[in-house]
């Protein structure tokens, strides 16, 4: 590994924009297109909440593919799919889903410390009075089950790759990815806050100004449009992090033929 300045998180995020600039609408068609199927499986009680962690470290090398592509500036190809697929690396990019999973369900139940279940009994799908909620911390309980979740992210973040790219099992990424972030901690603070100031405060502030401007619902439109924008966009970034600091996939992994 080389020697990270903070200034590369900044690098990163630029090189993410450049490739999505390169094709950007069959990146954000491949992305739709997950989020619709997303949105089909999550209409079934028992497996909308189980299989799309379980099957997101597989789309997330799936995708990762796809932006190889585009920047080899090779034709898009769904053979990187089944590829993935006939590999042994498949059973460990599900047992990461398995984790991805617990992770979430730890989160949530941990905040049942703060406001007594209410987040949990909601997140289970159970209809509440507007009045328990009022009267709950439930506010605070979302707070921490989404930073329990972002540090549980913060464990997995190259994990995927390093198993499909790099032939790690899990465990072995999972080592290589806390001491990376470790010896990148700076460069990756500032592309963290790259990502909150160009992903999240600026899409926030042009959706409120197309609301305002245009009304409601087609604020509503854009600013659905603008997250799957983003998300690629992060896809991207993180693409350009991972090939700066490990190099590219090792043709024992996923293959680019």
């Amino acid at each position: 590994m080389n020697t990270f300045e903070a200034g590369l998180g900044l690098r990163w995020i630029r090189e993410g924009l450049v490739l999505f600039r390169m094709r950007p609408f069959l990146l954000t068609n491949v992305f739709v297109a997950y989020f619709l199927f997303l949105m089909i499986v999550g209409a079934f009680p028992l497996i909308g909440s189980a299989l799309p962690p379980l099957i997101a470290p597989i789309f997330s090398i799936f995708f990762l593919c796809v932006i190889h592509d585009v920047s080899e500036r090779r034709p898009f190809d769904y053979s990187h799919l089944f590829a993935l697929l006939k590999k042994p690396v498949v059973f460990r990019l599900l047992a990461l889903g398995a984790l991805y999973f617990f992770a979430a369900v730890v989160a949530v139940y941990a905040s049942s410390s703060v406001d007594g279940g209410v987040f949990l009994r909601a997140m289970q799908g159970e209809q509440l009075e507007a009045q328990i909620i009022q009267e709950s911390n439930v506010r605070q309980a979302v707070i921490l089950a989404v930073f329990l979740h972002f540090l549980a992210q913060l464990c997995f973040w190259f994990v995927a790759p390093l198993i499909a790219w790099k032939n790690m099992p899990v465990g072995q990424a999972l080592f290589y990815n806390f001491f990376t972030l470790l010896r990148i901690w700076k460069a990756f603070f500032v592309y963290l806050f790259g990502l909150f100031v160009t992903c999240f405060i600026t899409p926030m502030l042009i959706s409120t100004l197309i609301m305002l401007l245009l009304g409601r619902n087609i604020g509503l439109l854009f600013t659905f449009s603008l997250l799957m924008v983003v998300a690629v966009l992060v896809y991207c970034s993180f693409y350009s992090m991972f090939i700066n600091i490990f190099g590219e996939p090792s043709a024992e992994g996923v293959s680019f033929d």
